[in-house]
């Protein structure tokens, strides 16, 4: 284990252990090269002999190198120094998912929508450059102080290729995808699957699958369906329950093909929870085919895990009266539903051709009706009653143009507003599906571009000013700010130095100056030096003097230092002033004339010091440790003498300040009667004090 202090290459200083896992322990480190804090994943001692750990170990590094963005955790190096292999990362600031989970029980479907999109991104960027992670899970998302989500720990990622198929299974188990668990090929779908388990535990608090034992919640992965998350939390949105229920299907060829499928969709509920999503549609004549229904569930699943040779547990074969049974009732849903499905097919054109001799339904011949059994495209016609039109197709022209069709139409538009950087502003970028039949006064759906989301951000003139006027800006025109600060020795603190534009994400990242780099340094032991030697170490180390006292010890040499005020070995910025006190050596007699009388310099005090007068509300709880001293001015040096030691007393004391016949300086008129913290050496209340000669 690392000592706080120890530096890695002369370069990475461990500041703090911050956490630790089974094979590494990670640390809070000061690169002092770059001037910026950095976490450090180290390989655990009982591992760094052991190739094949150092291996998966520097699997994590070289699979996440390469990566650079904004919801992946960066990694800056990979170090092998003789025995000692880690990894040097991106310190993110915040708490992981798993622990915000724990934290607020659930999430409401927008927080986690937004979360799961940063998310989601993170994995898009991975699989883009053919890089799984594998191991997807709440504990691996950290959340950072600004909101943003960061993807970490690619510890078992893998390249997406031939060695994904037959991989042992791998990843947590509570989060692990059926093909891991049985053994079976790995790919970005697998990601998704892990990914949507994520998702479910954050709107229900829980993971859908529990046990006493790996190989149970492996199991459960592989044949058990997912209770739907509305039965957990009834707040959650019809369009995300059927993304989770999407992402974690049984069979990876029913889940998304992509990340960026599952970010589309996820932007699609977000703006319009309960809408239908695109491949949910016409699924009613999919069912008992794996396939999904209306409502983004599945019907029917197949049997998975039928190789657990990885979790040490094999199922037997089906016998074949078994597989009989289990094949019979399928086949006569099959049939049965194919019987009524073709007796529906029949009333239906039944009823359509007595329409048609009755005259029942009004016919508009100008418009097509899909394709039919023994009819032709020119006799083709679509058939409306009297309250419903087809909702016209809107998209390229301008809003006043679309609310003006809808109007002629008797329909009442719901307009949104996006950023987009290919759709000029004010023109129709969406719409509700043109050609579809509606009634008269339904409301549709429209989004007009509000333009060029570049365009927008270039006008508000961000750079220069302070971080809470650019963020007011931006949310003003609904535009999310991502604040990241930087070192800037032209631009003063809390100042926009530049800015990023997202505008897929329509977010912008706002970088603000920290002011100048602080560059710390090391306070050195100048206790017992000299106060010559003294003064040279503190430039030696960048440092100035600070406030310097006296007073008499016989102990310690005449003008060397007794005490410091900042402790030895403290970091602080360099140009930092060091207070010290320096020894006047053994204090002299008193004075005294002929007579044998002594001649001195006396005062005294009577004052009463309310010590909740400082320290504030809780007084009454809390321990102050505190000194009382007189200081005096003695050629041109301050001279301390204690008049009561340090003592611990309550917080709302009120402390008598009685002392007579003070002795000062000799030939000093003037001094001061301080309460002291003794611990921080903070004033605390001075009172001035004049002293008389006496003979």
């Amino acid at each position: 284990m690392l000592k706080n202090g120890e530096f890695l290459e002369e370069r990475y200083e461990i500041l703090e252990r911050i956490g630790s896992g089974g094979m590494s322990d990670v640390y809070k480190a000061k690169c002092h090269k770059l001037n910026r804090l950095v976490a450090i994943k180290v390989l655990k001692e009982e591992f760094s002999e052991d190739e094949g750990f150092v291996s998966r170990f520097k699997m994590e590094a070289q699979a996440a190198a390469g990566l650079s963005h904004p919801n992946i955790v960066n990694v800056y190096d990979v170090v092998d120094d003789g025995d000692m292999h880690y990894i040097v990362m991106e310190l993110i600031e915040g708490i992981t998912l798993k622990n915000y989970i724990a934290k607020k029980g659930m999430l409401d479907s927008r927080e986690a929508i937004g979360i799961a999109i940063q998310i989601a991104q993170g994995m898009a960027a991975a699989h883009d450059s053919s890089i799984i992670h594998r191991d997807i899970k709440p504990q691996n998302i950290i959340i950072s102080k600004d909101g943003k989500a960061k993807v970490a720990d690619f510890g078992i990622a893998r390249a997406a290729s031939r060695q994904t198929e037959n991989s042992y299974a791998i990843g947590s188990v509570h989060y692990i995808a059926p093909e891991q668990a049985s053994g079976g090929v790995s790919d970005e779908r697998s990601d998704i699957y892990s990914f949507g388990i994520t998702l479910y535990e954050m709107v229900t608090g829980k993971v859908p699958f529990d046990g006493e034992s790996t190989v149970a919640v492996a199991m459960a992965h592989m044949e058990q369906e997912i209770q739907p998350p509305s039965q957990i939390n009834s707040q959650i949105s019809a369009g995300l329950e059927a993304i989770i229920m999407k992402c974690t299907q049984k069979k990876p060829e029913d889940r998304y093909g992509s990340a960026t499928e599952v970010i589309n969709d996820l932007r699609h509920v977000l703006m319009k929870p309960d809408a239908q999503l695109s491949w949910t549609e016409n699924n009613e004549t999919k069912r008992g085919r794996g396939e999904f229904r209306k409502d983004g569930f599945r019907d029917h699943q197949e049997g998975h895990g039928e190789n657990l040779s990885s979790w040490g547990e094999k199922r037997g074969k089906s016998s074949p009266e078994e597989r009989e049974r289990n094949i019979t009732p399928d086949l006569e849903k099959l049939f049965s539903i194919g019987g009524i499905a073709g007796a529906i097919l029949l009333l239906a054109v039944l009823l359509f051709l007595i329409a048609q001799v009755a005259g029942l339904f009004k016919v508009d011949s100008g418009l097509p009706l899909p394709t039919a059994l023994g009819t032709s495209r020119a006799e083709e016609t679509i058939i409306l009653q009297e309250n419903q039109v087809n909702i016209p197709e809107l998209t390229g022209i301008t809003e006043d143009v679309a609310r003006t069709r809808l109007a002629e139409l008797s329909l009442q538009p719901e307009i949104t507003y996006e950023y987009s950087d290919t759709v000029r502003e004010g023109y129709v970028m969406a719409q509700d599906a043109a050609g579809t039949v509606v009634e008269k006064e339904s409301t549709i759906h429209i989004t007009v571009s509000r333009g060029s989301v570049t365009e927008a951000v270039d006008a508000l003139e961000l750079i220069g000013k302070t971080s809470e006027e650019a963020q007011a800006l931006l949310r003003l025109n609904d535009i999310l700010p991502i604040i990241q600060t930087e070192n800037s020795d032209d631009v003063e603190a809390n100042y926009v130095i530049r800015y990023e534009i997202n505008s897929e994400a329509g977010s912008v990242v706002l970088f603000v100056s920290a002011g100048p780099a602080v560059i710390m340094t090391t306070v050195p032991d100048i206790s017992g030096q000299t106060e010559e030697d003294a003064l040279q170490m503190l430039e030696d180390a960048s440092l100035l003097p600070g406030d310097v006292g006296g007073e008499y010890n016989e102990m310690i040499p005449e003008w060397s230092v007794i005490r410091q005020i900042v402790p030895a070995g403290s970091q602080v910025p360099i140009g930092t002033e060091i207070g010290y006190v320096v020894s006047f050596g053994q204090e002299p007699a008193p004075r005294a004339e002929e007579d044998g009388l002594r001649d001195v310099y006396v005062a005294s005090i009577n004052e009463e010091f309310d010590l909740s007068s400082v320290i504030g509300p809780g007084s009454d709880s809390t321990q102050i440790r505190i000194s009382i001293q007189l200081t005096q001015m003695v050629n041109g040096r301050t001279v301390t003498k204690t008049l009561l030691p340090a003592h611990s007393v309550s917080g709302d004391t009120k402390l008598s300040i009685h002392f007579d016949n003070i002795v000062g300086e000799y030939g000093v008129e003037e001094g001061n009667v301080e309460v002291v913290n003794a611990v921080t050496g903070k004033v605390l209340e001075t009172y001035h004090l004049t002293f008389a000669h006496e003979e």
